[in-house]
């Protein structure tokens, strides 16, 4: 579901959301350059350890240097981190329990104790990502690629072994 769109010169932002699981939601934003002719690239990002998310500053130079050779960029909020804190309390506006690591880590526990590993959510958001992007007319659903660092580029790791969709991964 597109939230809204941001027009900026030579691209667009497409805020949006889906559901990778039914009620278990991402946030993300598409960026989408506006000279491509044709089906571009896309590039999936999936964050590093970085409580902003895909909204820091270092993420944006990337994502705007992809736009402007052609790419349409997906980014996304990993689980405990930017739109995705699980522990949000709005009186401070920020996890009532820390920074995005301690967010992972009390995850990581749940999913422990019930015998899954909390690198099945984070791959799987990804891989809905790139479902998302091969429905969308911008994007040549034959070249995909996946890129983050940090945690991120763990991730990137995970969804470019599983999802044969990915042509190039970037870990």
């Amino acid at each position: 579901r597109i939230i809204s769109v941001v027009r900026k010169d030579g691209y667009r932002i497409e805020k949006l959301v889906y559901e990778s699981m039914p009620g278990f939601f991402v946030a993300g934003c598409l960026f989408i350059p506006e000279t491509a002719i044709g089906k571009s690239p896309a590039i999936l990002n999936v964050i590093g350890h970085n409580q902003e998310a895909f909204r820091d500053e270092l993420y944006q130079i990337i994502y705007l240097n992809l736009v402007k050779k052609g790419f349409v960029v997906l980014a996304i909020d990993p689980i405990g981190q930017g739109e995705n804190v699980q522990y949000f309390d709005p009186e401070i506006q920020l996890s009532s329990i820390g920074y995005s690591v301690i967010e992972h880590c009390y995850f990581g526990n749940q999913c422990f104790l019930s015998g899954v590993s909390p690198g099945r959510y984070f791959a799987w958001d990804g891989m809905r990502g790139i479902d998302y992007l091969q429905t969308r007319p911008e994007v040549d659903p034959d070249r995909i690629g996946v890129t983050g660092f940090s945690g991120g580029g763990t991730v990137t790791s995970y969804i470019g072994a599983l999802d044969e969709r990915v042509k190039v991964s970037v870990p």
